[in-house]
């Protein structure tokens, strides 16, 4: 099932990077992005940071002392934290190392704290060292610890969530959402949809991220639609998959952000 490719839209930044893009995070207060990128041949992951409005690469190939089991927690007032893995037989997120995104300068770190969420313009951290369960709230400047609590005030529920982010609603194929998707596209442009799609409707626009089998092979597009139906974009992102993905794109100040081929960053201007 091949597609022309199409693009109407206005190209935004593109990063290309040295490895697979592994995870991407938003700042929750300023418009920037950190990509974590893995090296698996070296065994090494990197980081990169972006600032898509600008179109600018700040920097990239960025890496810490311990350069493979890391990760990142979270991003705010352009300082990001990251966590460790300690135990490799069981990967779990350890301590905190706070990274100054504009001087790349490690501005503290602790294996007493461990992420918890932003919640309310707090960081709130669990205690590595102390048993039950036990909150705080910390200065992320400095680590220095501003509140303690036993149980969490409603107002700093964990939300799990990146308002700055939008992602897609996911339907696998057994739910009624994606059997309507699927017949969208049967009808309109004779796609033939397998597994699970990626859908979200954004201002005036329509974005959907589909899969489907290529003589046995797995594939991926994506598809951007206006409110009257016309294609804006639609290009393959991925080939020969084992498996599907989860948020294969998301809207970011105004973009839609995606990887394409696990290595290029790339974002569309609406």
């Amino acid at each position: 099932m091949d597609i022309t490719p199409i693009n109407l839209l206005p190209q935004g930044v593109e990063f290309k990077a040295q490895g697979k893009i592994w995870k991407i995070i938003a700042d929750q207060s300023d418009p920037l992005l950190v990509v974590q990128v893995r090296d698996g041949d070296a065994y090494q992951t990197s980081f990169a940071a972006i600032e898509p409005q600008k179109q600018a690469i700040i920097w990239q190939n960025f890496t810490l002392e311990e350069n493979w089991w890391v990760g990142m927690s979270a991003m705010y007032q352009r300082i990001l934290l990251l966590h460790t893995y300690p135990d490799t037989q069981k990967p779990q997120p350890q301590g905190l190392i706070a990274l100054d995104v504009v001087s790349q300068e490690v501005l503290w770190q602790t294996k007493e704290f461990n992420f918890y969420e932003v919640v309310n313009n707090k960081i709130v951290v669990t205690s590595s060292t102390t048993s039950g369960d036990f909150y705080l709230t910390i200065d992320i400047k400095t680590g220095k610890v501003l509140e303690r609590f036993q149980e969490l005030s409603t107002g700093l529920t964990r939300k799990n969530e990146n308002k700055s982010m939008i992602f897609p609603f996911h339907y696998q194929d057994e739910m009624a959402y994606f059997q309507t998707v699927a017949v969208f596209l049967k009808k309109k442009f004779n796609l033939q949809i397998v597994q699970a799609v990626d859908y979200l409707e954004y201002d005036n626009f329509i974005i959907i991220s589909y899969f489907y089998d290529n003589a046995g092979d797995l594939m991926n597009n994506l598809l951007v639609l206006d409110q009257n139906g016309q294609v804006l974009f639609h290009q393959n992102i991925e080939k020969q998959l084992t498996g599907i993905g989860l948020d294969t794109f998301f809207v970011f100040k105004n973009e839609l952000f995606f990887v394409k081929h696990k290595t290029l960053l790339q974002s569309l201007k609406f």
